[in-house]
């Protein structure tokens, strides 16, 4: 064997050996991306837990019975400062879950979690709410849908809007 030939060999045996140890280290940097990415998910859904106790709670104080008793008459019932109330609930709500969707919480896009909170955060069994989200929040959604990037998070809440009230959403002329 000559000088060139056992070059070339040592050459070769020392690329596989760098190569091994590159695949290596790829694997370690995937099991700690992983490992950051399930830290930051469960970081995430502590936070939004926190931020959604501390609006129903702060809404569960100001709900006097006067105005828990004007969910099932609509809007036209609400002083201004129970709008202003209802208003600020529902901007805190949607704020939290548009932002996980937007971070892409739930990566395997489980719209399931959506639909749930949105339902039930949102008080979808109350003609106030209804009638709420259908003139404050549907309506400016749809003029704007070009310049709105949640377009998959838009039909869902028209999904389940129409489904809570019965009735198909249509923008106003």
């Amino acid at each position: 064997m000559e000088l060139i030939e056992i070059a070339q060999l040592v050459t070769g045996i020392a690329t596989l050996i760098v190569a091994t140890v590159l695949i290596w280290q790829m694997f370690i940097q995937k099991k700690t991306l992983d490992i950051a990415h399930n830290d930051a998910d469960s970081s995430m859904s502590l936070y939004a837990m926190d931020t959604r106790s501390r609006t129903n709670e702060w809404f569960a104080d100001k709900c006097t019975p006067e105005f828990l008793n004007k969910f099932d008459k609509g809007l036209d019932s609400l002083t201004n400062k129970e709008f202003i109330i209802l208003k600020t609930y529902f901007l805190d709500t949607i704020r939290v879950l548009t932002t996980e969707y937007r971070l892409g919480r739930l990566t395997d896009n489980n719209m399931n979690y959506y639909r749930a909170h949105f339902a039930l955060e949102l008080n979808l069994d109350n003609k106030l709410f209804l009638d709420y989200i259908e003139k404050y929040h549907l309506e400016p959604m749809y003029r704007n849908m070009a310049k709105f990037r949640y377009g998959g998070f838009t039909e869902l809440m028209v999904e389940v809007w129409e489904e809570a009230s019965g009735r198909k959403f249509e923008l106003a002329t």
